[in-house]
C-alpha cells in the first residue's frame, strides 16, 4: 500500500502540471482571439519578467552557488530582454514608437532571436569552467546594441516582413539559422550533460527544444495577428517557463542549499582549523560506538596538549599561536586515516578516534604524532619550544563507558605523561 500511494503522489503532481498548463493555453489562446495586442504584451512581458529575475538571482545568488553557468545565463537573458522589450513597444498597433510597425517588430524579433541562440551555443563553454564573463557579456551587449542602431537608426537591417508579400527570405533563412545554432548547442550540451545539474539540463534542453517548435511557427504565418503567428508565442512562453522552473527556481534553491550546509558544517566544525569541534567529535563517536557494537570492533581514542603552547602566544602573539594550532591540526590529520576522526576539542586540546584500532595501533599512532611534532618544532623558531603529551585509551564493545568516559581515560593518560617530563 505504501509504494502505491508513493507512486501515486508524483502521478498526481505530473497530472496537476499538465492540466495546468494545458488551461494556461487555452486562457491565452481565448485572449488571442480577443484581443492579439493584449495577448502579445502578456507573452513578451512573461518573457522580459523571467529574463530579469533570472539575471537578478542569478547575480546575487553566485556568491553560494558559484555557478557560472547560471550566471551567464542570467547576464545573457537580461540583455536579450531589452531587444524583447523594444519589440513589445514596436509590434504593429502598440503605437507607442514611431516606427512602431510589422516589419520594425520582426527585424527586432530576429535580433533576439540571434542573441538567444548565441547565447544557448556558447552555454557549454561555460560548464565547470571559469571564462572572462564581464568580456562577453560587454560582447554581447555590444551586438544588442549594434542590431537595435540598424534597425532604428542605421536603416541598414535587412526588411524581415511586407504587407504584401509577408514574410521575406532574410526572415525565412534568419529563422532557419536561429533553429540550426539552437540545435547544434543543444547537441554540445549533450555531450557534457554528466557535467550539468540533470534538472537544469532537462530544462535548458526543453527550452531549446520549445524554441525551434516557435521558430518553425514563425515561418509559416503571413498575418502578424495569424494563428501560427499565436503558437510561435505560446511556445515561446513554454520555453521560458522551462527557463524559469530549471534556472531561475534552481537559483533560489542552490544558496540555500549552500547555506544550510555552511550552517550544519559549522555546527560541528572549528573554524580555525576545519577540524570536528567537540560537539561534532562527540556525534562521530556516538556513531563509531554503535557501528563497533554491531562488529565487534574496538576503537583507539588519543588526547593530545600542546605543551607550553601559552608561551607562543605571550611571546610571539595569539595570530602566530593560531598558525600553530593550524599546523599541528595538520600534522594529526596526516597521521592518521581518512576514516578516523580528528577533533579541536578546544585552547591547545585535540581528540582523535581510531575505528578498528587496537591498543598497540593506537599507541603507534600516538608516537607517530610526537615524532612529526617534534620534527616540525625543531624546524620552526615559533613552535621549537612546544612538545606533545599524548594519552591512549581503548574502548571495547563489551563495556558500557560512554564517550566521556572514554576521553577522561585518555585525559589521565595524557596527564600521567605530562607529569613524566
Amino acid at each position: 500500500m505504501k509504494s502505491v500511494t508513493s507512486q501515486a503522489i508524483p502521478t498526481a503532481a505530473a497530472a496537476a502540471r499538465v492540466a495546468s498548463t494545458a488551461a494556461l493555453i487555452a486562457t491565452l489562446v481565448w485572449i488571442g482571439l480577443r484581443n492579439y495586442l493584449f495577448f502579445h504584451a502578456l507573452v513578451e512581458g512573461f518573457s522580459v519578467v523571467v529574463a530579469v529575475v533570472t539575471y537578478v538571482l542569478a547575480s546575487c545568488t553566485y556568491r553560494y552557488a558559484k555557478d557560472d553557468l547560471l550566471l551567464f545565463i542570467g547576464q545573457a537573458h537580461v540583455v536579450i530582454a531589452v531587444l524583447d522589450f523594444l519589440h513589445l513597444l514596436s509590434y504593429q498597433g502598440m503605437g507607442v514608437l514611431v516606427c512602431s510597425c510589422a516589419n520594425t517588430a520582426t527585424q527586432l524579433w530576429i535580433a533576439g532571436r540571434y542573441l538567444w541562440g548565441l547565447t544557448f551555443l556558447l552555454l557549454p563553454l561555460f560548464i565547470r569552467r571559469r571564462l572572462p564573463r564581464p568580456a562577453i557579456t560587454a560582447a554581447l551587449i555590444g551586438l544588442a546594441a549594434l542590431m537595435a542602431w540598424a534597425v532604428f537608426a542605421g536603416d541598414v537591417f535587412p526588411v524581415c516582413f511586407t504587407q504584401e508579400n509577408g514574410l521575406t527570405p532574410f526572415k525565412l533563412a534568419s529563422e532557419a539559422a536561429i533553429i540550426a545554432i539552437t540545435a547544434t548547442g543543444a547537441l554540445l550540451l549533450g555531450c557534457r550533460r554528466a557535467e550539468i545539474d540533470p534538472g537544469l539540463y532537462r530544462a535548458l534542453i526543453f527550452a531549446a527544444a520549445a524554441t525551434i517548435a516557435s521558430e518553425l511557427c514563425f515561418t509559416l504565418y503571413d498575418n502578424v495577428y495569424g494563428l501560427m503567428n499565436m503558437a510561435g508565442h505560446i511556445l515561446k512562453i513554454v520555453a521560458y517557463n522551462s527557463l524559469f522552473q530549471g534556472v531561475v527556481l534552481k537559483g533560489l534553491r542552490a544558496p540555500l542549499d549552500s547555506i544550510f550546509a555552511e550552517l550544519r558544517a559549522s555546527a560541528v566544525r572549528d573554524s580555525l582549523t576545519g577540524l570536528y569541534n567537540r560537539h561534532g567529535f562527540q556525534q562521530a563517536a556516538i556513531k563509531e560506538m554503535n557501528t563497533a557494537s554491531q562488529t565487534g570492533g574496538s576503537i583507539g581514542a588519543l588526547l593530545a596538549d600542546l605543551d607550553k603552547f601559552k608561551r607562543v602566544n605571550d611571546t610571539f602573539g595569539h595570530q602566530a599561536g593560531d598558525e600553530v594550532l593550524k599546523t599541528f591540526a595538520a600534522i594529526l590529520g596526516g597521521s592518521v586515516k581518512p576514516s578516523d576522526t580528528v577533533a579541536r576539542l578546544g585552547g591547545d586540546e585535540f581528540a582523535v578516534l581510531l575505528p578498528g584500532a587496537g591498543l598497540d595501533e593506537a599507541r603507534a599512532v600516538a608516537a607517530s604524532i610526537r615524532d612529526a611534532t617534534r620534527s616540525w618544532a625543531r624546524s620552526s623558531s615559533t613552535a621549537s619550544t612546544l612538545d606533545v603529551s599524548i594519552g591512549v585509551a581503548l574502548w571495547l564493545p563489551p563495556m558500557q563507558a560512554d564517550i566521556d568516559t572514554l576521553m577522561r581515560e585518555a585525559d589521565r593518560a595524557m596527564y600521567d605523561e605530562k607529569a613524566s617530563k
